[in-house]
């Protein structure tokens, strides 16, 4: 271990960013909003900064262009923080057309996702001027609980009925259903998926106890097979899931 931080609360979501030659974690916090930590020395850690925020046990936190965007689910919608110093955060717009969701997610192409929020299945937005979102679309099929999203396709998970959909949004005004596939039995909870870049691999987790990672060939969207499968201890299951490359490997 390098180093160790004690917020005093309980703690949710983490993502990183790197600026100005500078490393830091921005950390979702049970009490506040989030906190940005300095991690360039990473034997000490440094608390640059507190967001406000209100209580909820689960937030998810993304990165872009200078600002963070926290969604939670209590009642704060999704807040647009500029970073540009970490040390003095300002909370520059809040996006309320949702007051509460689960997950969002950012892609390589500065495209806000939301999901697990009233109003929209998925709502999606633009960061062309990351202090203030624009709306350009909607999904509406099913609740998702988590998402990927890569080369102009939405990898999601549906939690309550334990199926995956790969949704195309080249038009991200009217995005399409490409694939709808049940990943089990009945009570199957499917929490998370992660996509290989070659687009061939799928792999999901289950929120069950005991739940299974299960590994997919998705190459044929008509002929979709599990290739291999990892099951949990009987008192855990599989939350969230990521796939680490070396620069060298092809994702």
């Amino acid at each position: 271990m390098k180093g160790f931080l004690d917020f005093n609360q309980g703690t949710s979501d983490i993502t990183g960013f790197y600026q100005n030659q500078r490393e830091y974690a921005a950390v979702g916090l049970v009490e506040d909003a989030a906190a940005i930590v300095d991690i360039t020395d990473p034997a000490n850690p440094i608390i640059a900064s507190t967001i406000s925020g209100s209580a909820s046990i689960w937030r998810d936190i993304k990165y872009w262009n200078e600002h963070i965007y926290i969604g939670t689910e209590a009642s704060d919608g999704i807040k647009v923080v500029d970073v540009s110093n970490p040390y003095h955060p300002e909370l520059v717009y809040t996006i309320e057309d949702v007051t509460n969701s689960h997950n969002i997610h950012i892609d390589s192409e500065g495209y806000l996702y939301i999901v697990g929020a009233q109003g929209h299945d998925i709502w999606i937005y633009d960061l062309v001027n990351p202090a203030e979102p624009n709306f350009v679309g909607s999904w509406d099929e099913e609740y998702l609980h988590d998402i990927d999203v890569y080369n102009n396709k939405i990898y999601g998970a549906a939690i309550y009925s334990g199926h995956f959909y790969i949704i195309d949004i080249v038009d991200k005004e009217n995005p399409a259903t490409l694939v709808k596939f049940h990943t089990g039995s009945e009570g199957i909870s499917t929490h998370d998926c992660a996509i290989f870049q070659n687009e061939k691999i799928l792999v999901t987790a289950d929120e069950n106890l005991g739940g299974h990672i299960k590994v997919w060939d998705i190459e044929d969207y008509e002929n979709i097979n599990l290739l291999s499968e990892y099951q949990t201890h009987e008192s855990h299951s599989a939350h969230n899931i990521y796939i680490r490359y070396d620069q060298e490997t092809d994702r």
